[in-house]
């Protein structure tokens, strides 16, 4: 299953042709890739699926700034190939429904069948509709950077993935959705209480 824009499926297939022709090795993990398995990925969806009988998740190193996340079988394994840059949440995310693509690839025709039925199983687990249904409602207008970052960090998941769910769910309105993926989740530090003591000195 081979994930984002056009370009970014193209430089996916670019990268996996040249795994096929041997152009590069992911096995002993380095310089190319850091190696890792999905075992806790498969655990905690928790879902009897026939996976293959090993999953690996694969994080590339110094490839086109276009590469998004792909999974892909290759020698008796299931693969899952990360941009090893990407942010955290998008790692926890691409983790989850690449691993649930391997598991549900046999029965399934189409990837785009695929790939609706595997996002369908991770919002399931990583967002769950009555914790997603706390953050949003009809009315909201406007969601500001730090609460948007605020929502992302409660997931572990990026803060668009959470529209999708809220949208799926009928929690926002499609207008709502188009003006909430506008904003640019941003941390930021609660600024601190100033108390002025009794003889004039601030602390």
């Amino acid at each position: 299953m081979n994930l984002g824009s056009p370009p970014q499926q193209a430089a996916a297939e670019e990268l996996f042709e040249g795994l096929l022709k041997g152009q590069w090795q992911l096995e002993p993990a380095g310089e190319f890739a850091d190696i890792s398995f999905a075992q806790e990925v498969i655990d905690s969806l928790a879902l009897r699926l026939p996976y293959p009988e090993e999953v690996r998740i694969a994080q590339l190193k110094s490839t086109d700034s276009n590469f998004e996340a792909f999974s892909a079988l290759f020698h008796q394994k299931g693969w899952i190939f990360l941009r090893a840059g990407a942010d955290t949440y998008e790692i926890n995310y691409y983790r989850h429904l690449l691993t649930a693509s391997l598991g549900l690839q046999g029965l399934y025709t189409t990837e785009a069948s695929l790939q609706l039925r595997a996002e369908q199983l991770v919002f399931d687990l990583l967002l769950p509709a009555t914790e997603v249904e706390s953050f949003f409602r009809a009315d909201i207008v406007k969601i500001p950077a730090f609460l948007a970052a605020d929502i992302a960090s409660h997931f572990h998941v990026p803060f668009p993935v959470v529209l999708r769910r809220a949208l799926q769910l009928a929690l926002i309105s499609d207008v709502q959705y188009q003006n909430f993926m506008a904003v640019r989740p941003e941390s930021h530090t609660k600024p601190r209480d100033l108390f002025v003591a009794q003889d004039g000195d601030n602390s």
